[in-house]
């Protein structure tokens, strides 16, 4: 992994926190939504928003790598990236139909005028060229697909150049604070609950599969990826759910790997081949006579 990530000097100088996120958020104009909503949900996941970009902070990429933003809408992170991070950013958007469309985000008097595509990352293959990507992020979105979620790394995979990155972040299923909720009989996850089926895009709003670090890797390693980078941070506090400190510290020590523990996974895999095993059937992903 020589020459992948910045010196630690330099990664402790660009750290950002989530009140810097909520600092720049108050400047940006969004589109195609009430300012007053995306600011108020942009500020519950503004902590969220920060371990991402600490994360995409330690790889050593210029500010004119051609970046893909996966599910950008409502734009938070989007306008971060543009505004500080990439130059040239194009974007993503869910849709049941293939469309283009031009994104305007103003940062206090600049706009950043970006190219989205409006695709199903389940469906193959994107309306997107080849090897034409330096990275591909894709932030809280594994945990929404229903059907096929290794069609994301697949996909990845495909319009990404060689040695390329493929950044993935999602709620951790093996956190402490997941392990907790079972004990107590509670659902786990961050977002369990079905949503009324008005359409099909209520299918994707919810949560249908949280995965560990390990499974992520897996799909990562499947699809063609090296694990670069594998961490976890808390975007949430822990809610101890009536144990003591104390309690919640003998479980993770008989549980072991500590550090794998918070709320958000992230994941860095770097391109160094094409996808090895579509339907993996390890961490239970796809049942085995399918294939």
């Amino acid at each position: 992994m020589t020459g992948i990530f910045v010196d630690e000097t330099t990664l402790l100088s660009s750290l950002v926190t989530g009140n810097e996120i909520k600092e720049f958020i108050n400047n940006v104009t969004f589109p195609f939504s009430s300012q007053d909503g995306a600011r108020a949900y942009h500020d519950v996941h503004s902590q969220r928003y920060a371990i991402t970009l600490n994360a995409l902070n330690k790889l050593s990429l210029d500010r004119g790598a051609a970046a893909l933003e996966l599910a950008a809408s409502p734009y938070g992170m989007t306008a971060w990236l543009a505004e500080h991070k990439f130059s040239n950013l194009t974007l993503a958007t869910y849709a049941d139909y293939l469309e283009q469309r031009e994104v305007c985000i103003k940062v206090g008097n600049r706009e950043h005028r970006l190219l989205e595509y409006g695709f199903n990352v389940e469906h193959e293959p994107w309306p997107i060229d080849e090897n034409c990507f330096d990275i591909v992020i894709a932030c809280e979105i594994v945990e929404h697909l229903a059907m096929d979620p290794m069609a994301l790394f697949a996909g990845a995979n495909r319009v990404l150049k060689p040695g390329g990155y493929f950044f993935v972040s999602t709620p951790n299923a093996a956190s402490i604070q997941n392990l907790l909720k079972l004990g107590r009989m509670m659902p786990a996850g961050l977002a369990s609950q079905f949503r009324r089926p008005f359409t099909i895009a209520r299918l994707y709003e919810r949560h249908n599969r949280e995965y560990s670090p390990f499974t992520i890797g897996e799909m990562m390693q499947c699809a063609g990826f090296e694990i670069a980078l594998m961490e976890t941070d808390s975007a949430f506090p822990v809610d101890n759910l009536g144990y003591s400190e104390e309690q919640v510290a003998q479980i993770i020590g008989i549980l072991g790997i500590p550090e794998l523990r918070c709320d958000t996974v992230n994941v860095i895999g770097k391109k160094i081949g094409d996808v090895a095993d579509r339907f993996p059937a390890s961490h239970d992903l796809y049942v085995p006579s399918d294939g």
